[in-house]
């Protein structure tokens, strides 16, 4: 995850190439219920980035630090009402998915997750950095601004961008380590670790 960015902009045919791939995502009964709403100029960017800086946050929010915000914003919607009229078509009915409380899982954010990795994949194949991170303060407003619709849940926030030269690794990278494959597979049943 890059958390410093150069102050260039990406080209349009680079962004869309990195977009492409979140359009290919799974989702439920081929729902599509994923929504994103680009911030792609500055004064978008500046305008999130105020509206939704959490000062007591410890970790260095996109943007606060003057010359390493993102160029883009990118912010994915999970629309749990796509999901809902999709299966309440003639060939889905009969699953009684037609009510969110029938849901043993919420597809709806589960695709748009997978859709958001797609995002971060795309950009790592164009030589983008990018930082994936959720929000504590102003989604509100947010939602209110960009008139986001209710039945849709912000998921996130994608900032994109050339990595800075001097953004460095740091964190919980270094502190922990990933688990080992042998802790995290589990082949025929759930092996503990006392087994």
């Amino acid at each position: 995850m890059v958390r410093r960015f150069e102050q260039r902009p990406i080209a349009d045919e680079v962004l869309r190439r990195v977009l492409e791939p979140a359009r290919h995502a799974p989702s439920a009964g081929f729902s599509q219920g994923f929504d994103f709403i680009l911030l792609t100029t500055p004064d978008e960017v500046e305008w999130f980035t105020r509206t939704a800086n959490d000062p007591s946050d410890p970790e260095p929010f996109p943007g606060r630090e003057s010359g390493v915000a993102p160029p883009v914003i990118v912010l994915p919607f999970a629309n749990r009402d796509t999901y809902l009229a999709r299966y309440s078509q003639p060939d889905k009915i009969a699953f009684g998915m037609d009510k969110a409380e029938n849901w043993p899982v919420p597809f709806w954010t589960v695709d748009t997750s997978m859709a958001i990795l797609m995002i971060l994949l795309g950009a790592v194949d164009e030589g983008l950095g990018a930082w994936y991170f959720g929000i504590t303060n102003g989604e509100e407003e947010v939602r209110r601004v960009l008139g986001v619709p209710p039945s849709c849940d912000l998921v996130g926030v994608i900032a994109l961008g050339y990595p800075a030269a001097d953004d460095q690794p740091r964190g919980s990278v270094f502190a922990r380590r990933r688990r080992p494959f042998e802790d995290m597979f589990h082949f025929g049943r759930w092996r503990s670790e006392d087994s």
